[in-house]
């Protein structure tokens, strides 16, 4: 994560979790995405916030990538960390979570898209844990740019234009 006086960039495979804002300066999270997710999560009682960025839902059979590395890439390891660190404070029907990306960046290759298996990923994801986006911005061609304010769990998008 690149971390300035208020603002923190969360790069892929990135999970960041605040159960409260206590110390922490940081006011606002960014991510850039393509074909990778986000999910964002707020608790509006407690102002709990948290953001995930993963690549891919699942880690392919015959990764050699280390684990450390590996940590948070995969829908499965970044959704299942937030869920269980949601899970800790409040009831899961509590929070407002949200997604976004998922774009399909090269329309000339597989179908479906990275990005489509990313977020069918993220729905079932949902449907499993009984949790459901309060607002998806998903698929399409466009890269995207989701900042999520910690002080009131709102969130702005920027859509950019796939030249």
């Amino acid at each position: 994560m690149t971390l300035s006086n208020t603002h923190m960039n969360l790069q892929p495979g990135e999970v960041y979790f605040s159960p409260s804002q206590g110390n922490d300066t940081t006011k606002e999270i960014k991510t850039i995405l393509g074909s990778c997710v986000a999910v964002t999560i707020w608790h509006s009682k407690s102002r709990v916030a948290g953001m995930c960025h993963y690549l891919l839902a699942h880690e392919a059979s015959n990764s050699r990538v280390t684990q450390v590395i590996q940590k948070y890439r995969y829908g499965e390891e970044a959704l299942d960390y937030l869920l269980k660190k949601m899970a800790l404070l409040h009831p899961l029907d509590e929070y407002e979570i949200a997604l976004y990306g998922g774009s399909n960046m090269y329309p000339s290759l597989a179908t479906p898209s990275i990005g489509e298996v990313n977020v069918k990923f993220a729905h079932e994801w949902a449907n499993k844990n009984k949790l459901i986006f309060c607002k998806e911005d998903i698929l399409g061609i466009n890269g995207r740019s989701v900042t999520l304010d910690l002080n009131t769990g709102s969130v702005s998008l920027i859509k950019y234009e796939n030249n």
